[in-house]
This record gives C-alpha cells, structure tokens and sequence, in this order.
C-alpha cells in the first residue's frame, strides 16, 4: 500500500489542505482559527474536483466550507456590533484588551457603573471579597489595622488579589473622593470565567500582570524610604 505522500497530479493541494487545517488548529481561537479552516476547506475544494474527480470528498470540504465560514462571519458581525462608550473603552483596556471586542462586551454587561460617595468602604479587612472594582475616575487609601499602606487611582483595580480566590482581603479599601468606578460581584465573576476558560486565561494573566506591577511600585517605595 503506497505512502501517499508525493506531489504528483495535484497531491500537492491536498497536502496543502491539511497543513492549513493543521496550523488553524494550532493558532488562536478567533479571529485566524476561523480563517484557517476556510482556507482550508477552499483548498480540500479545489483538490477534491480539480484533482481527485471525487464528489463525496468535495461534498464534505464544501459542508466544512459553509460551516466555518458561518462562524466567522458571527464572528465577524459580533465585533462590528460591539459599541464601548469611553469609561468602558477605559475598562476594556484595563484588564480586558486581549479578549475579543464581543467577549468583552460580554463579560462587561456581568458588572454594573456606580458613581461612589467619599468615605465609602468597598472592601473591608479580613472580610470576603464581595466584588472586583475597576475604578474609572477617583482616589482610594488602603489601610491594614487603621494604618494607611497605600493607595489606588484611577485605572487601577481592586480586589483582584483574592477575588477570583474567594479568601478574605488583607486590607480595606475606602474611597477618598467621589469615584466613579465598574464592579461585578466576586461570586458571579469566578462563576462566568467557569463557563468561559477563554476568557479566565486572558482575566488572570491580566490581574496577575496588575498585582506583578502593584508589587514593583510598593517596592519601589519601600526602597525609597
């Protein structure tokens, strides 16, 4: 039984089909993995009545062709649809900026904008994370026994050291000027990146990079001392 693996008679186009099929497979999951396997089935298509004279194979390549290409036209339409005003084009690029436009649209809706008093308490010491803060415009302190420790601004996220863990937080956290900030409830948000491994990959590697940098900033200002 021969290999199959030459050139000849346009073997070369079916070969080239699985290598596409095969890269797509490997690439990101949207928008290129998508693409892939159009190209892909474009290719089977060709080699399936150009080369091979097969209706069967050419029936299949063509159903996988509609299929994919389906995909990433809902794909394509759910980017174009989703619409950011500039405090969520701020959120977006805070933690979420690697997700899709529409995944993010998505797990933006999880949450709700508040507008914050001065002197309110959004997370008090040794107390469950009740929920995760993306605070927009504004200024907190953060204080451990009564002690301030530091402080967070605008652009800056709160609770994103133990809200996706569910352990109690290590200080409080009050407003010190009226804020405007987004929140999702701590429960809901591990919830959703449950139903969503795509979207927990992208969340924790961005809170993880935000605590990386909180971490580099106090030690910097240790040092200075």
């Amino acid at each position: 039984m021969p290999l199959g693996l030459g050139f000849a008679e346009g073997a070369w186009l079916g070969h080239l089909t699985f290598l596409i099929l095969a890269i797509a497979l490997i690439a990101p999951p949207m928008p290129w993995m998508r693409l892939g396997i159009v190209a892909a089935s474009l290719a089977g298509l060709g080699f399936a009545l150009g080369f091979a004279k097969d209706l069967g194979l050419a029936f299949w390549f063509f159903v996988l062709l509609v299929i994919s290409a389906s995909m990433l036209a809902r794909y394509l339409m759910a980017e174009r649809n989703s619409r950011f005003s500039a405090e969520e084009e701020a959120l977006r690029s805070s933690f979420m900026g690697e997700m899709t436009r529409a995944g993010a649209r998505h797990l933006m809706d999880q949450g709700n904008w508040i507008t914050g008093r001065s002197g309110e308490v959004l997370i008090n010491e040794g107390e469950a994370i009740s929920h995760l803060f993306y605070l927009h415009d504004g200024a907190a302190e953060i204080t451990l026994h009564g002690n301030p420790v530091g402080a967070v601004s605008g652009g800056d996220l709160i609770g994103d050291a133990t809200a996706l863990s569910g352990e109690p937080a290590t200080g409080t956290v009050r407003l010190t000027t009226d804020s405007r900030f987004w929140c999702v409830s701590a429960p809901k948000l591990r919830q959703y990146l449950d139903l969503h491994p795509d979207a927990r990959t992208v969340i924790e590697r961005q809170i993880n990079s935000a605590l990386d940098r909180k971490l580099r900033a106090a030690n910097a200002a240790l040092a200075g001392d």
